[in-house]
């Protein structure tokens, strides 16, 4: 009788306690978790189910307007998931504390070139236009990405300082054979382009890029094609590189160790 009530009392106060952490204001929550240096939270309000964040910093890039929502069945798998919707799109994030690997499904956001910017200070030449990435699934394993399938589309492309609009490309990126490979192509756009690109676990990477134009072509957008490109034919251009990233780039980035 004694250990019927003990056991009773026991999934009551269990109970108690998940009801307790649940309720409890994120912001109190945060206060005793130590974030990465280069994270930071502002206006954080609500419970560690559901809530809202006015702002989180990356690396010092922004993103505003945060809404998220906890999926509390999926606790019954020992995972930690959230839907997440914020002023530039949406996706779901599921994090599995026993092998610390996350991932991310369902990745719907859009961003101009604009926004984009304080991750594109080392670019000799800023692109215009709007940056839409749609992923099927990004995978985290120790804070590195272990595998990802997904589009990245790059509407009304043009570059700062000229007035010429591209159309619209797209790069596809999907892990096969221990590489990721991508597909670029465009989307009926100025440029006929079709090219593929590969990059290896040691850092190696290999593009090859066939591009075919009008013979009417803007002068400004030959100019372009002629810094980067090699004319290979009437109205044909190449882009052919291979190379090595480098070794702290390949290590922090990607291909985790036991993948």
């Amino acid at each position: 009788m004694m250990n019927k009530i003990w056991k009773s009392t026991l999934f009551f106060v269990f109970c108690l306690a998940i009801f307790l952490v649940i309720k409890l204001p994120t912001a109190l929550i945060l206060k005793q978790v130590e974030l990465p240096n280069d994270i930071k939270l502002y206006g954080v309000k609500g419970q560690i189910t559901s809530g809202h964040i006015s702002a989180a910093y990356a690396n010092n890039f922004p993103i505003r307007n945060i809404n998220y929502e906890a999926d509390l069945f999926c606790l019954l798998t020992l995972k930690v998931c959230y839907q997440i919707n914020y002023q530039n799109g949406t996706a779901n994030i599921s994090f599995n504390p026993l092998t610390n690997t996350t991932v991310i499904e369902q990745v719907d956001v859009e961003y101009t070139m604009e926004e984009l910017a304080p991750l594109m200070r080392q670019l000799l030449v800023k692109p215009t236009g709007e940056l839409n990435l749609k992923f099927k699934k990004i995978g985290l394993n120790q804070n590195k990405i272990s595998n990802i399938n997904g589009l990245a589309i790059w509407s009304n492309a043009g570059v700062v300082g000229e007035d010429i609009n591209l159309g619209d490309y797209q790069l596809g990126v999907v892990r096969e054979d221990d590489s990721y490979r991508f597909k670029l192509t465009d989307r009926k756009a100025i440029l006929d382009i079709d090219g593929t690109g590969r990059l290896k676990p040691n850092g190696e990477y290999l593009i090859d890029i066939k591009i075919l134009t009008d013979s009417g072509l803007d002068n400004n957008i030959k100019s372009m094609l002629a810094l980067t490109a090699k004319k290979t034919g009437l109205n044909e251009f190449t882009i052919n590189r291979q190379g090595q990233l480098p070794p702290h780039l390949t290590s922090q980035l990607l291909f985790p160790e036991g993948l």
